[in-house]
């Protein structure tokens, strides 16, 4: 059963992302935790009644005047015990999956997240790409300057450069080499930009490629800037508009990136 994308929830810009999740609404939370509570009140007076009182006593006793008088012993102790731990399990589950309050579907950070208004409708975002052959692209997005491929670095606790390359901390002082986060987000760009010159031969967006860092210390590369998360409408404003990419040619790209989102939710949904 395929998926599909859901254009997302930052008011003011267009969010695309597949198998998106919207926050439900207060009330749709208040009813989601009231039945997990009377989940969690029938199992525990279920399970009252199998202790406490005599209740299993009647249908375990014996003597009784019909030939399945075994199966129906059995029945009633799968009854007194399954049904009160089946009653807990599911209010447990479904008030630890809304404990989070008030954001109980909230993701980790999306550096995307709240920038409509700021970037208004001129600009799509894209979480979540996926290109033919596996290679994940975070984060896309797409506007009069042409396509915007934004990488992340890691943490300084969790990695750093060293020279020509990256190390990753592993345990406390252990230290292993990984890709170059930027090299990484260089390469995603003009992954990206090949595949779209093959669906269109006639026409090559531009593409440019960025890292968000919270830490300004990290150079730049001939290829990749680096931005403060603050600071992306200020670098999309520096960046020169694409004259032939017009509204129709953006229309064109975002309907390939559209099927490739929607291909790949397909995929992972079977």
């Amino acid at each position: 059963m395929a998926t599909g994308t859901v254009s997302g929830d930052d008011p003011g810009m267009e969010v695309i992302r597949p198998n998106a999740r919207y926050r439900p609404s207060e009330r749709a939370l208040a009813v989601a935790r009231l039945i997990g509570a009377l989940y969690l009140v029938t199992g525990v007076c279920l399970a009252w009644l199998t202790l406490a009182t005599p209740f299993v006593a009647v249908f375990a006793a014996r003597g009784r005047a019909f030939s399945d008088e075994t199966a129906f012993n059995t029945l009633g102790w799968l009854v007194a015990i399954a049904l009160p731990a089946t009653c807990l399990l599911v209010g447990a589950h479904r008030l630890i999956g809304f404990i989070e309050l008030p954001r109980p579907f909230a993701a980790q950070r999306d550096p995307l997240a709240g920038l409509g208004s700021s970037l208004g409708s001129a600009y799509v975002a894209i979480r979540g790409l996926v290109l033919p052959g596996g290679r994940q692209v975070a984060s896309v997005l797409v506007g009069p300057p042409g396509i915007v491929v934004l990488g992340q670095l890691p943490r300084s606790s969790q990695a750093r450069p060293m020279g020509n390359h990256w190390e990753a901390r592993v345990s406390d002082g252990e230290w292993v080499p990984i890709e170059n986060p930027l090299e990484r987000t260089a390469r995603d760009a003009e992954a990206v930009r090949r595949w779209l010159l093959a669906e269109d031969n006639d026409f090559a967006v531009k593409v440019y490629a960025a890292v968000l860092a919270a830490d300004q210390s990290v150079p730049r590369t001939a290829a990749t800037a680096v931005v403060d998360r603050s600071q992306i409408p200020s670098f999309l404003a520096t960046l020169p508009p694409h004259r032939t990419f017009t509204a129709d040619r953006r229309r064109q790209v975002l309907d390939r990136i559209r099927r490739g989102v929607d291909a790949n939710a397909e995929r992972e949904s079977w």
